[in-house]
């Protein structure tokens, strides 16, 4: 296969896969989202984002050779899949997770380090069970991700809010400093230090937050992408398709929970 997956081919896996099944959930905390539910057995692919697969009820396999029919299997708990990585995992029986963290984000980096990712496996799967609530895991996941949620700059979380509450509008960094009474540079420095991502970045993943909530909350397609500040539906569904490796449409019949 080879490096970029070709128009044809992307489609040809996509029109093949299923809806996500009703058991599957969504969560959305600042540039990361958090898949929990059965394996979405995707082909060989690649995504912009970087992806920890954490087998949560038992060893999930990857493909030693992606792309690779013939390719011999290795079983595993966890794996830190990086940005644009070819990969091909497959689970047949039990829970999965997936955490995406942007490609230059601080979270990256803290996970490329060493980092005991099983340990995480408990946690999330007391999500799914339903014994753990989203706030309590959230902020758990946040603290092991070496980020202090608590310590963020009051400006800088008023930022947030203000680019949560209108995702559409893209608002610029002198825009926010200047409603924060802040330098550009300072307002770089503190949104970076408490997001762990740059202003551009971040405001992609609370934009593609919006749409995927408008498309669970049952608008179609081209609204929700627009509403969200996309050109196009078809402008939003490549971003999403090279973020995540799959098509935001599978979206719709799955029960999604995103929050922030």
């Amino acid at each position: 296969m080879t490096r970029s997956m070709t128009a044809t081919a992307r489609a040809r896996f996509q029109e093949a896969a299923a809806p996500l099944p009703a058991d599957a959930r969504l969560y959305a905390w600042g540039a990361r989202v958090l898949y929990v539910g059965p394996a979405l057995n995707l082909t060989a692919h690649r995504n912009a984002v970087a992806v920890l697969a954490l087998g949560l009820d038992g060893p999930f396999e990857t493909a030693v050779a992606p792309g690779d029919r013939a390719s011999a299997w290795i079983s595993r708990r966890a794996l830190l899949i990086q940005p644009d990585a070819l990969h091909h995992l497959r689970a047949d029986a039990g829970r999965m997770a997936f955490l995406y963290v942007d490609p230059l984000s601080r979270d990256l980096a803290q996970l490329s380090a060493v980092f005991d990712a099983p340990a995480l496996i408990p946690l999330i799967r007391g999500l799914a069970d339903g014994a753990r609530n989203w706030p309590d895991v959230r902020r758990e996941l946040t603290m092991r991700l070496g980020v202090d949620d608590t310590a963020v700059d009051p400006r800088v979380r008023a930022a947030l809010d203000a680019l949560h509450a209108d995702p559409a509008a893209r608002l610029s960094l002198d825009d926010l400093a200047s409603r924060a009474g802040l330098s550009a540079s300072r307002f770089r420095h503190l949104f970076r230090a408490a997001t762990g991502v740059t202003l551009r970045r971040y405001r992609v993943w609370i934009a593609m937050g919006a749409a995927t909530r408008s498309i669970a909350a049952g608008e179609n397609l081209t609204a929700a992408a627009l509403d969200a500040g996309f050109s196009s539906s078809a402008h939003f569904s490549a971003a999403f398709r090279e973020m995540f490796g799959l098509e935001p449409s599978r979206l719709a019949r799955g029960r999604l929970a995103l929050q922030r």
